[in-house]
């Protein structure tokens, strides 16, 4: 202990590392107990502070091949890098932001020496490092089609509410000039118009379960501390695209629906072939909804059999 202060006081003061100091380190680094974590760390600080002009090419030989035997030589995993020596390795290199030549060299040498190499080794230039989080930040763009979404989902429901709004008015309108002789004239006016507004309803409900979907798919999860995940609503449980596909296209489907049985009450049934095409459409909805209902029991099995 005492010799590596007086070394680091010695080498630090100088600011030169030619041979006669790289021949002191080799004695100091090469004695009876070997090479240890603390002296790797004097050899990353030496080679940190001290400039690289200042270094001779003996000290940087003289660094990897003791780095590598630091790592390679050891009893517990010899011939390999084990976790902790790669955490180490890397917060080492990362300590000062960048990888110098003699860096480079190090880890070539490992590359070379190894029986494996740790993932967490493999370092990333700062211009890729750089490019990569531009290209990461691009996902906040997605930030513009959640706003437009729920623009959109705000804008349709003021629609259907004025529907119902103007639904009630007529209804009210009709039932002041109502008589017991000729009944409730425009009650098929009034069931279009309500069911126009659920259809604005059900299609607002499409464009705010796509933004919080894209929103939380690309962005951040949403999950205040006070909601649990087993809490939050099903339609709100979205991990993957797939999920997001599958709660919109329930919510479509029933659009669908919606939009049908409005027809239906405009299309006037002068014919037996209008009634069949009535029946056919009725057949392919209840086909639609079994089929939705049965691969969400699927789903829902599997999800079992998993947990």
């Amino acid at each position: 202990m005492s010799d590596l202060l007086e070394l680091r006081k010695t080498f630090f003061k100088d600011g030169n590392f030619g041979d006669v100091e790289v021949k002191r380190l080799q004695e100091f680094l090469y004695d009876e107990e070997g090479m240890t974590r603390e002296k790797g760390d004097f050899l990353f600080e030496l080679k940190d502070v001290i400039s690289p002009e200042k270094q001779s090419v003996s000290f940087k030989r003289l660094f990897v091949k003791a780095i590598c035997e630091l790592l390679l030589e050891d009893e517990d995993s010899p011939g390999e890098i084990d976790d902790a020596e790669a955490k180490w390795l890397r917060g080492r290199m990362q300590k000062k932001g960048f990888l110098d030549k003699t860096d480079r060299k190090l880890l070539s040498s490992l590359r070379q020496k190894a029986i494996n190499f740790p993932p967490m080794l493999n370092y990333k230039t700062k211009g890729v490092r750089i490019f990569e989080g531009s290209l990461y930040a691009t996902r906040f763009l997605t930030i513009l089609s959640v706003i437009g979404s729920l623009l959109a989902a705000v804008a349709l429901f003021i629609k259907g509410s004025l529907l119902v709004g103007d639904g009630v008015v007529k209804f009210f309108a009709e039932l002041r000039a109502h008589t017991w002789e000729h009944g409730f004239t425009h009650s098929e006016e009034l069931i279009v118009i309500f069911v126009s507004s659920v259809d604005m309803y059900l299609f607002a409900m499409v464009l705010i379960i796509f933004g919080v979907g894209i929103y939380e798919l690309f962005i951040s999860r949403m999950d205040p501390v006070e909601r649990q995940v087993d809490s939050r609503p099903s339609w709100l449980q979205i991990s993957s695209i797939d999920d997001l596909k599958a709660a919109l296209g329930k919510v479509i489907l029933m659009i669908l629906i919606v939009s049908f049985f409005r027809h239906t009450l405009t299309i006037s049934y002068n014919s037996p072939l209008s009634l069949l095409y009535l029946s056919i459409g009725i057949i392919l909805i209840a086909a639609a909804l079994y089929l939705a209902h049965s691969h969400k029991g699927e789903k829902t099995k599997s999800d079992k059999t998993k947990k």
